[in-house]
């Protein structure tokens, strides 16, 4: 049975077994409709009907076309023109869809002459001729056809058989905006978006993506909550944003999708449900958004509302990357440079780098740079690595700018510059990038390429710290513990060292375990000194396992400072190897044994420390663990003692006792 909306102007038809009680578009009643009395443009509409129907009714929807044509209907004519092109309910046939829009056009379609300026463009059926295209355009265009305004646009615009023309490309956009036509609307306001014929204008914008969005255009509704998110000519509002994201979204647009489950991912606009943003990012993926890949990817990789899993993040990563998607590509790259979910391939890490930062990818244009500086799955080039370091700087990334700057201060890739250093320095700061300012502030204290400024280094140092870098939480809180280029402040030392100790910084934790032991800042507290030495000696801090050394020696626990100062020993700590030295020089512990804390000594002494060379010194005059040798004994005692006096070794335990010995011993053998 066909029936039909008894308003004509809604022009709905439809078949069934029964007959509806009213009309799902217009809400009127429906009427059975006579086959014999049935006009070519009644079969278009019931074809059109069936147009998204099961693949099963796509030939009635073809038979509705035909009857149509035989009917002389130029809608119908046209329609089973796009079926021969798109093969849709019947075999494909761009000869055929040609010929059939030509006898449209000739009956006065409109549509047609779109069509056949589509098939004259692409080469549809027919040599392409991108100048007859553009005719067909123009002719309905100026007939009123929405849609030969936009075709027409879009050659204006791209110089599709006319000459390149944005402003005349806008004219038309336009009056396809002003007919209410959905896709004009939404392009007039991505106009005015990025100032493309027009003159930028956020509002104007704003205004033609509501208006499309209103109208059910999908991308408009992405592109309308993007300025919410954004505040673009809009009071910002994720609320706002978010609305729109999910009507985006439910009308199947899969950029709204995407923004929609990072909304709920971000908890932006709603509460946040990271299993709602993987529903969302998996529906985007399966309609081919590529950042809706991308970011799925990552939630597999992290665990993030599904379980981790290496093989689907990778999975991901690839349809992303193969797909065009930069951050994919460069994500892709690390996943072979470090064997996640995959064999690791340096070869392969470095061929989607380049691919990446081919797209313009500016953190695969980093960790390009970073593999040509190493040598890393590609021959070492130092002008590659400065050349990409500057590309993906340029382009405004942080780590590549500070990266840069170390270039231009060793003169990596470029002639040595210490101006240059500085200026990139000082770009990646100011983009936020932790290890700049920390660079920053280095040559600032240091006076390298820069007046020296105390100040301005405490400022980068401590913009640093705020940011999250433990390395210069533990600077400023050394540097407030003693003083230098500050006030002395022991409250702020501190403060410091704990925030960066809380990062599991072992030097900020030796520094508390030295402050608690000393009673410096804080009441004096060996057991709770001794904890932050334990902590930071298991993370690797040879000083802490010396400073635990010590103590343990000064309580009578010979052995187990023993075996700590042999620990730091084997850390390259310094002082250990004066303690290790003085055992076995007095046989504490250990067999005594003179050559054996000589050698200790000179290690020592390679290493920097001033104890050391004291002792050495000492053991020379005396002929500890070697042949005595008295008056370059004297003359190398009296040179550390006069070293001691100025060194900034004085703080350290037994500092004074081994002065002390020194001049003990010189005093006894100059009569």
């Amino acid at each position: 049975m066909i029936y039909h909306c008894e308003d004509h102007t809604c022009n709905y038809w439809d078949e069934g077994e029964k007959l509806p009680e009213r009309c799902p578009q217009c809400g009127r009643k429906l009427l059975r409709a006579n086959e014999a009395d049935m006009t070519g443009d009644d079969w278009t509409a019931l074809g059109n009907t069936l147009w998204d129907a099961e693949a099963s009714d796509k030939k009635r929807m073809v038979d509705c076309f035909r009857k149509a044509a035989y009917l002389g209907s130029a809608w119908g004519v046209c329609n089973l023109g796009i079926c021969m092109e798109q093969g849709n309910g019947v075999e494909a046939d761009p000869v055929q869809a040609f010929w059939l829009y030509q006898q449209a056009v000739e009956m006065g379609s409109l549509n047609a002459v779109c069509c056949l300026g589509v098939c004259y463009q692409y080469g549809i059926g027919t040599a392409p001729d991108a100048k007859q295209a553009a005719e067909l355009y123009c002719k309905a265009a100026e007939y009123g056809s929405p849609r030969g305004q936009m075709l027409l646009a879009h050659a204006f615009h791209d110089g599709i058989g006319v000459e390149a023309d944005a402003a005349e490309a806008v004219y038309w956009v336009r009056a396809a905006a002003y007919q209410r036509y959905g896709e004009g609307m939404h392009r007039l306001g991505v106009c005015y978006e990025y100032g493309d014929g027009v003159e930028q204008n956020w509002e104007r914008a704003v205004h033609w993506f509501r208006e499309a969005a209103e109208s059910g255009v999908s991308a408009a509704m992405a592109d309308l909550g993007y300025c919410y998110e954004k505040g673009c000519g809009v009071e910002q509002s994720w609320e706002q944003a978010f609305s729109w994201y999910r009507r985006g979204a439910e009308c199947g647009d899969p950029v709204s999708m995407c923004n929609l489950g990072w909304c709920y991912k971000m908890g932006y606009g709603v509460e946040q449900n990271c299993q709602e943003a993987i529903k969302w990012y998996e529906q985007g993926a399966q309609c081919g958004d590529l950042q809706s890949m991308h970011n799925l990817a990552r939630c597999y990789e992290r665990g993030e509302g599904v379980e981790q899993n290496e093989d689907r993040a990778l999975y991901w990563y690839r349809r992303s990357a193969e797909g065009g998607h930069g951050g994919a590509m460069c994500n892709l790259g690390w996943c072979y440079k470090r064997g996640y979910g995959v064999e690791q391939n340096l070869q392969e890490a470095v061929k989607w780098y380049e691919q990446g930062a081919q797209c313009g990818n500016l953190q695969s244009m980093h960790n390009l740079a970073c593999c040509y500086e190493r040598g890393e799955g590609v021959e070492q080039n130092e002008d590659r690595a400065f050349y990409w370091y500057r590309r993906s700087a340029e382009g405004g990334n942080g780590d590549s700018m500070c990266n840069l700057g170390r270039c231009y201060k060793r003169g990596y890739g470029v002639e040595q510059n210490w101006q240059e250093a500085i200026k990139w320095y000082e770009q990646g700061a100011q983009c936020g990038n932790l290890q700049s300012m920390h660079n920053l502030a280095c040559c600032y204290e240091r006076g390298e390429g820069v007046e020296q400024n105390m100040t301005e280094a405490i400022r980068w140092y401590t913009a640093a710290a705020e940011g999250g870098n433990a390395d210069d939480m533990y600077n400023l809180g050394w540097q407030y513990d003693h003083g230098e280029g500050v006030e002395q402040d022991m409250k702020k030392a501190i403060c410091w060292y704990e925030r960066a100790a809380e990062q599991n910084h072992p030097a900020a934790m030796n520094s508390l375990g030295e402050c608690y032991a000393m009673g410096r800042g804080v009441p004096r507290d060996l057991e709770t000194a001794m904890e932050w030495y334990r902590r930071a000696a298991e993370l690797g801090e040879a000083m802490a396992d010396y400073n635990m050394g010590w103590h343990l020696e000064q309580a009578g626990k010979l052995s187990e400072a023993y075996a700590h100062y042999r620990k730091a020993a084997d850390g390259n700590d310094d002082s250990a190897w004066w303690a290790l030295g003085r055992f076995y020089e007095n046989g504490v512990v250990v067999a005594q044994d003179g050559k054996e804390a000589r050698r200790c000594y000179e290690t020592g002494e390679k290493l920097g420390s001033v104890k050391c060379k004291m002792r050495l010194a000492r053991c020379k005059l005396l002929g500890i663990g070697g042949r005595r040798a008295k008056n370059a004994g004297l003359d190398l005692c009296r040179q550390a003692l006069e070293l001691a006096k100025e060194s900034s070794e004085k703080e350290d335990y037994g500092y004074e006792a081994e002065m002390n010995l020194l001049r003990r011993t010189i005093a006894e053998n100059e009569s």
